[in-house]
């Protein structure tokens, strides 16, 4: 497999104005309870004498360019780029995502993070539920191969993840509820990022879940097993946090949020604050103080709750999560790339057809989608970077998708190798309807094809090869 790592998100000012307005945003919010975050009425109380209510907050976004359909063009090299209207491609897209189907940025849109098909309620997934933590070996052996025992597999998996199967009707399986983002922030920064997803497949596997119906295609019985389920799951993890690593290790990777922060605080804090700046850092100085000062006063008192003082300018780091260790810019590097490989198998390996739901204890009853609530966990599992102040919605959005991309690879060649007829079908974090299907070639291998929205399409993020050229001799 050669996969094309994606360059890093180009970001003009007022992409970089939203993007830091939502990191403040969610910083502000962080004790909030998710079950009252779609009540604009709920109050959030800063210090003493500062609040505001989540209508306030959803205003000051909404006053930005980024976030505003009606923005017009005006003239100026640095200004042109605040225009919603000059937006198009990949930015646009994921400017999209974070607005409703009438182009408004709501209080859901805001907090449902950067994947399009992920249910119409605002709540995490319903696999958080069944998330058990096990002891985990610090430098664990090797997978098992994909025909070993199941015994072999539950024990590497506990020792490798501390996930461990829960049998149907336990009253164990049920891990307390996340109420605030900050209690997302820390199970996602104490446990190993596969962890949640061995502990999905376990529970499906253990209750009997079907496979994709395509993968039953030639009326054969299914090419996969449990094992070859948690063979494929171990190698897309172990090439996502390669790929994620790739990716990390390059110079031309974004600055973190904090730096942004940093300079903008010392920007404000110059007698002449737009002179010296990159235009980028200038126009989205300009943006944010001019269209979202609330926003920032709330921050500044924040952090200076804090204990963090910057004299009479603002003070616009972005507020830290009390008693955490401060971020380094390895911290969460692989998780987003590996929640969006591992949930992209999920989609692809199980049925998840509309009458296909799985019974699952804290649940309303009614029966989960696997697909929906595979979206879910990746969308949470990137939320929480931008919740701790670390990643920009635009690199989770990014993260997401190239684990998408790599999981659709590693189905690939998996497939290829079974030299049979076999279909998978899912949708993918854009919402849009994807297919990998393969054919026999002859001599036991495969060819697959990637098709999106019913159309044969290129496959993701593929490094493709130099064209051969002939020349006359």
């Amino acid at each position: 497999m050669s996969l094309q790592l994606p360059p890093p998100p180009e970001m003009g000012p007022a992409e970089l104005a939203a993007e830091m307005a939502e990191l403040y945003a969610l910083s502000l919010v962080r004790d909030l309870p998710f079950s009252v975050m779609q009540d604009p009425h709920c109050r959030i109380w800063i210090d003493g004498t500062t609040h505001f209510t989540l209508h306030e907050l959803l205003c000051e976004l909404r006053s930005l360019t980024w976030f505003d359909e009606q923005a017009l063009p005006v003239p100026g090299p640095v200004e042109t780029v605040f225009s919603s209207r000059t937006v198009c491609g990949e930015a646009d897209h994921r400017r999209g995502l974070r607005r409703n189907g009438d182009g408004q940025l709501t209080l859901r849109s805001l907090f449902r993070g950067v994947v399009g098909h992920n249910g119409e309620a605002l709540r995490l997934s319903a696999f958080h539920h069944t998330d058990r933590d096990g002891e985990v070996e610090l430098e664990p052996s090797e997978p098992p191969a994909p025909d070993a025992p199941m015994s072999r597999w539950l024990d590497w998996i506990e020792r490798f993840s501390g996930a461990a199967l829960a049998l149907p009707g336990r009253g164990d399986e049920i891990t307390p509820g996340l109420a605030t983002p900050r209690e997302l922030v820390a199970r996602v920064q104490q446990s190993h990022p596969c962890r949640i997803y061995y502990n999905a497949v376990l529970r499906l596997l253990a209750r009997g879940v079907k496979f994709d119906p395509g993968l039953q295609a030639a009326g054969e019985a299914a090419p996969v097993s449990a094992q070859n389920i948690l063979s494929l799951m171990a190698e897309t993890a172990d090439r996502a946090f390669d790929a994620a690593m790739r990716a990390h290790g390059r110079t031309n990777r974004l600055s973190r949020p904090g730096v942004f922060a940093a300079r903008l605080t010392a920007l404000l804090q110059q007698e002449d604050p737009m002179a010296g700046e990159p235009s980028v850092l200038r126009g989205c100085a300009e943006e944010l103080s001019g269209k979202a000062p609330n926003l920032l006063h709330w921050v500044d008192r924040m952090n200076r709750a804090f204990g963090r003082d910057a004299g009479r300018v603002p003070m616009l780091l972005v507020p830290p999560l009390k008693s955490s260790v401060p971020l380094h810019r390895a911290d969460y590097a692989a998780q987003a790339v590996i929640a969006g490989a591992l949930s992209t198998l999920l989609k692809a390996l199980f049925d998840t057809r509309r009458h296909a739901r799985l019974r699952m204890v804290g649940s309303d009853g009614s029966g989960v989608d696997i697909g929906t609530e595979a979206d879910r966990l990746a969308a949470d599992i990137a939320l929480a970077r931008s919740v701790a102040g670390g990643y920009f919605q635009a690199e989770n959005y990014l993260d997401l998708r190239l684990g998408e991309a790599l999981a659709c690879h590693v189905l690939r060649e998996r497939l290829e190798m079974l030299g049979q007829s076999a279909a998978l079908g899912f949708t993918d974090f854009n919402g849009a309807p994807v297919s990998i299907a393969v054919n026999p070639s002859g001599q036991g291998q495969g060819h697959a094809t990637f098709h999106r929205d019913g159309r044969h399409a290129p496959w993701p993020m593929e490094a493709l090869r130099a064209s051969t050229h002939l020349a006359v001799v």
